[in-house]
């Protein structure tokens, strides 16, 4: 804007000036008269605009109306090049841009709250960002396609998540995103570009280099590189979830029960058994990036796979164990689809993996399906269709980025749980009636704290007062101390000592890490428990403290 402007001034202030010095009529002396500055630019102001008021304040001489013709067509000009280049930038893509990244980094710097940094709004950040903001957290989102922006302003988020259309390559978004403030605990990187992905993690460990990092990743290579950046740096790589996903649904169907339960899956109740077929042969439809993982991760398990692949190149080192070809119902026979217990349709094409399953089905009508929704978009295909179970990719890698967030030590839990499922079955179903008497419901909870002067203010107070409390203790209900809330303490770490499932006995210690596994509702009386010292007197002595000032004097002199 610049040069018009510039321009603007210049032809004005020429104009301005002739009308000054130009003489006009004489007065009764004889002697010429001359505009005031003021009178002139009051003149060139209607005069310019084409109001046209007249010759004001008194009329002109010859020579001043040459030099007003000359103004008006030189002043309509300049306001016709100024007003359309100005009008010209207006519609300029980049100065919207401009002025949507001024206000996002405002917005940014305004928040009071933590927030994640989610570079990636495809599918996977989608199911992350409403997960996220159900379990109380906020996000401010990156993302390169305006489309996918447009879309997240439509969302109807528990928080308000912010977005910018730019690409996070640029250190400057990271930097007008808020990276380098304390308010920002993590970066999530999530799109399915693995260059970008790999730079993203180099800026944001440069930037900050004690912010917790979660990088998408299918390159062994790309991984070692990410890794290799150092710091609170993890990798999700989709297919090789998939793949443990995938041999949870058929080998501990109980513990992928649990899992789904725990992540809010819609319809999952514990006393569901997925999958009871591991001892059989099974299809695998597509032997890609994913379906080498899935084959080598289900061939451990000493589960009998053939892959159907149409590629050659990609089942050269698999040849005894896969059919060649496309996954038609000819190939599928040979792979030996009459007597298999399951079909994994695990391409990247969505309308062929549901294709191929309802071939499927209608030649082996006990067939167990497992289907690859690569797609969200899709879902209600998906769910119309006749098949047994759906595995989404990016619905999975959002489930476990979010536990990684909310309950990093489920972690442990699962471990736990898988080791219960090789060699003590009934105390895995002891474990799972215990959650389905406690707990209970869909949507479960699942909120990790730790014992500290900020999180567990009242915790605190007493262990500093070198007063004992016991895990039991704080997840009393306030309403029948007697009786506990509806909750399961999962596991405890103290250090790098982890207890799965600790009793309500255990003396609780500052820096006590504890993960819950509760009903939503019971989630405030829980937190007010470890934050309000007299509901924590209470639940400790079974008295209920005098707090006013006033009734503590009262007593004091009864």
């Amino acid at each position: 804007m610049r040069t018009p402007i510039i321009v603007f001034i210049t032809v004005y202030a020429v104009c301005i000036l002739g009308m000054v010095l130009v003489p006009g009529l004489p007065d009764a002396n004889g002697q010429s008269t001359y505009m005031s500055f003021f009178h002139a630019y009051y003149f060139l102001a209607y005069t310019a605009t084409t109001t046209g008021f007249g010759e004001l304040p008194v009329p002109f001489s010859n020579a001043q109306r040459v030099w007003a013709i000359c103004c008006l067509y030189i002043s309509v000009i300049t306001w016709l090049y100024t007003v359309g280049k100005i009008i010209s930038l207006l519609k300029n893509p980049h100065l919207h841009s401009a002025f949507e990244e001024e206000r996002f980094i405002r917005a940014v710097s305004k928040k009071t709250r933590d927030y994640y940094l989610v570079c990636g709004f495809g599918d996977t950040g989608s199911l992350i960002l409403r997960s996220l903001t159900e379990s109380g957290f906020s996000a401010v989102v990156l993302e390169l396609d305006d489309e996918r922006i447009k879309a997240l302003e439509l969302r109807d988020y528990p928080t308000k998540v912010l977005g910018l259309c730019a690409d996070a390559r640029v250190p400057r978004y990271l930097l007008g995103a808020g990276i380098e403030t304390d308010k920002c605990v993590g970066v999530l990187i999530l799109s399915n570009d693995e260059e970008a992905n790999l730079k993203v993690a180099v800026s944001a460990r440069i930037l900050r280099p004690d912010i917790k990092i979660i990088c998408r990743s299918t390159s062994a290579d790309n991984e070692s590189e990410i890794l290799a950046i150092g710091g609170d740096t993890h990798v999700v790589d989709p297919f090789r979830v998939f793949a443990s996903y995938l041999s949870l649904v058929i080998y501990n169907p109980t513990i992928q029960t649990l899992n789904e339960w725990m992540s809010g899956e819609s319809g999952v109740a514990l006393d569901r058994n997925i999958c009871p077929l591991k001892n059989g042969k099974w299809i695998l439809c597509g032997h890609g990036r994913m379906g080498t993982v899935v084959y080598k991760k289900l061939s451990k398990k000493g589960i009998d796979i053939t892959v159907v692949e149409p590629l050659v190149e990609k089942i050269e080192n698999i040849a005894e164990h896969a059919v060649l070809g496309r996954a038609n119902l000819e190939n599928l026979k040979k792979a030996g689809l009459s007597d298999c217990v399951g079909l994994i349709a695990g391409t990247d094409n969505d309308t062929f993996n549901l294709s191929m399953v309802h071939q499927a089905n209608r030649e082996n009508g006990s067939l167990f399906s497992i289907v690859r929704q690569n797609k969200h978009s899709n879902e209600v295909l998906f769910k119309k269709a006749d098949v047994n179970y759906i595995l989404q990719p990016s619905l999975v890698i959002a489930r476990m980025v979010l536990f990684m967030l909310t309950a990093p030590l489920l972690k442990s839990f699962f471990a736990h749980l898988r080791l219960l499922y090789e060699n003590d079955p009934t105390r895995l179903a002891d474990i799972m009636n215990r959650l389905a008497l406690e707990v209970g419901g869909n949507f479960p909870a699942l909120r990790t704290y730790t014992i500290n002067k900020k999180k567990t203010p009242a915790v605190y107070a007493k262990l500093f007062e070198n007063e004992s409390v016991d895990l039991g203790d704080i997840y009393r209900d306030p309403a029948n101390r007697e009786g506990f809330l509806k909750m399961v303490p999962l596991v405890h770490r103290r250090g790098k000592v982890i207890k799965v499932l600790p009793a309500d006995n255990l003396p609780l210690r500052e820096g006590d890490e504890l993960l819950f596994c509760m009903r939503p509702k019971h989630q405030v009386l829980l937190e007010a428990n470890l934050a309000n010292r007299y509901t924590l007197d209470y639940l400790l002595t079974g008295k209920d403290l005098v707090r006013s000032d006033f009734f503590k004097w009262l007593r004091a002199k009864a």
